[in-house]
Protein backbone atom coordinates (compact mmCIF):
# COMPACT_ATOMS: atom_id res chain seq x y z
CA UNK A 1 0.00 0.00 0.00
CA UNK A 2 1.45 3.62 -1.04
CA UNK A 3 2.01 6.15 1.68
CA UNK A 4 -0.78 8.08 0.23
CA UNK A 5 -3.12 5.27 0.58
CA UNK A 6 -2.09 4.34 4.01
CA UNK A 7 -2.83 8.47 5.30
CA UNK A 8 -5.78 8.74 3.61
CA UNK A 9 -7.30 5.09 5.52
CA UNK A 10 -5.80 6.76 8.61
CA UNK A 11 -8.19 9.98 8.23
CA UNK A 12 -10.98 7.21 7.41
CA UNK A 13 -10.31 5.90 10.57
CA UNK A 14 -10.43 9.16 12.38
CA UNK A 15 -13.40 10.26 10.68
CA UNK A 16 -15.28 7.03 11.15
CA UNK A 17 -14.42 7.34 15.20
CA UNK A 18 -15.52 10.96 15.35
CA UNK A 19 -19.00 10.09 13.47
CA UNK A 20 -19.44 7.45 16.28
CA UNK A 21 -18.70 10.20 19.10
CA UNK A 22 -21.26 12.36 17.50
CA UNK A 23 -23.74 10.12 16.80
CA UNK A 24 -23.44 9.02 20.80
CA UNK A 25 -24.16 12.64 21.37
CA UNK A 26 -27.02 13.20 19.30
CA UNK A 27 -25.18 15.19 16.69
CA UNK A 28 -27.05 13.27 13.81
CA UNK A 29 -26.02 15.83 10.89
CA UNK A 30 -22.47 16.16 12.18
CA UNK A 31 -22.46 12.38 12.13
CA UNK A 32 -23.42 11.99 8.90
CA UNK A 33 -20.67 14.51 7.46
CA UNK A 34 -18.14 12.69 9.18
CA UNK A 35 -18.92 9.01 8.39
CA UNK A 36 -19.54 10.71 4.31
CA UNK A 37 -16.16 12.35 4.98
CA UNK A 38 -14.60 8.70 6.15
CA UNK A 39 -16.04 6.89 3.04
CA UNK A 40 -14.69 9.83 0.87
CA UNK A 41 -11.14 9.00 2.18
CA UNK A 42 -11.67 5.58 1.76
CA UNK A 43 -12.39 5.83 -2.23
CA UNK A 44 -9.63 8.42 -2.45
CA UNK A 45 -7.15 5.37 -0.91
CA UNK A 46 -8.02 3.09 -3.08
CA UNK A 47 -8.14 5.50 -6.24
CA UNK A 48 -4.46 6.68 -5.16
CA UNK A 49 -3.58 2.80 -5.06
CA UNK A 50 -4.67 2.96 -9.19
CA UNK A 51 -2.77 6.65 -9.73
CA UNK A 52 -6.14 8.38 -9.62
CA UNK A 53 -6.38 11.58 -8.22
CA UNK A 54 -9.87 13.74 -8.40
CA UNK A 55 -10.19 17.10 -7.48
CA UNK A 56 -13.97 17.34 -6.47
CA UNK A 57 -16.30 15.04 -4.52
CA UNK A 58 -18.28 14.05 -7.57
CA UNK A 59 -15.23 13.66 -9.62
CA UNK A 60 -14.26 10.85 -6.76
CA UNK A 61 -17.60 9.79 -6.71
CA UNK A 62 -17.60 8.69 -10.47
CA UNK A 63 -13.90 7.42 -10.82
CA UNK A 64 -14.06 4.96 -7.85
CA UNK A 65 -17.33 4.13 -9.85
CA UNK A 66 -15.80 3.87 -13.38
CA UNK A 67 -12.33 2.76 -11.81
CA UNK A 68 -13.00 0.24 -8.83
CA UNK A 69 -16.89 -0.70 -9.09
CA UNK A 70 -16.95 -1.15 -12.70
CA UNK A 71 -13.30 -1.89 -13.42
CA UNK A 72 -12.41 -4.38 -10.41
CA UNK A 73 -15.30 -5.70 -9.35
CA UNK A 74 -15.67 -3.77 -5.63
CA UNK A 75 -19.00 -4.16 -4.74
CA UNK A 76 -21.61 -2.01 -6.34
CA UNK A 77 -23.71 -1.42 -3.43
CA UNK A 78 -20.62 0.13 -2.05
CA UNK A 79 -20.67 3.07 -4.62
CA UNK A 80 -24.62 3.27 -4.35
CA UNK A 81 -23.86 4.12 -0.62
CA UNK A 82 -21.37 6.38 -1.02
CA UNK A 83 -23.58 8.41 -3.68
CA UNK A 84 -26.62 8.52 -1.15
CA UNK A 85 -24.41 9.24 1.58
CA UNK A 86 -23.30 12.07 -0.27
CA UNK A 87 -26.76 13.34 -1.61
CA UNK A 88 -27.61 12.71 2.23
CA UNK A 89 -24.47 14.88 3.46
CA UNK A 90 -24.78 18.27 1.50
CA UNK A 91 -28.79 18.13 2.52
CA UNK A 92 -27.71 18.02 6.24
CA UNK A 93 -25.24 20.55 5.27
CA UNK A 94 -26.52 23.22 3.16
CA UNK A 95 -30.58 23.17 3.80
CA UNK A 96 -31.95 25.12 6.31
CA UNK A 97 -35.06 22.70 7.04
CA UNK A 98 -33.72 19.02 6.47
CA UNK A 99 -33.49 17.49 9.89
CA UNK A 100 -31.31 14.54 9.90
CA UNK A 101 -32.54 11.79 12.10
CA UNK A 102 -31.00 9.21 14.06
CA UNK A 103 -31.87 6.29 11.76
CA UNK A 104 -29.88 8.40 8.80
CA UNK A 105 -27.20 8.94 11.02
CA UNK A 106 -27.06 5.10 11.97
CA UNK A 107 -26.95 4.31 8.40
CA UNK A 108 -24.53 6.61 7.67
CA UNK A 109 -21.92 5.59 10.37
CA UNK A 110 -23.21 1.47 9.09
CA UNK A 111 -21.99 2.37 5.18
CA UNK A 112 -19.13 4.11 6.40
CA UNK A 113 -17.85 0.80 8.40
CA UNK A 114 -18.82 -1.11 5.47
CA UNK A 115 -16.81 0.84 2.90
CA UNK A 116 -13.78 0.98 5.30
CA UNK A 117 -13.67 -2.80 5.93
CA UNK A 118 -13.64 -3.15 2.28
CA UNK A 119 -11.25 -0.69 1.66
CA UNK A 120 -8.81 -2.04 4.43
CA UNK A 121 -9.24 -5.96 2.70
CA UNK A 122 -8.56 -4.74 -0.95
CA UNK A 123 -5.85 -2.24 -0.18
CA UNK A 124 -4.31 -3.80 2.86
Amino acid sequence: MSSESREYLRKAQARLEAARILLSSGRYEDAVSRAYYCMLCCAKAALAAKDSHPRTHEGTLRMFGELLVKGEGWPRMLGVSFSRLKALREKAEYSPSIETTREDAEWALQVAEDFLKEAMSRLG
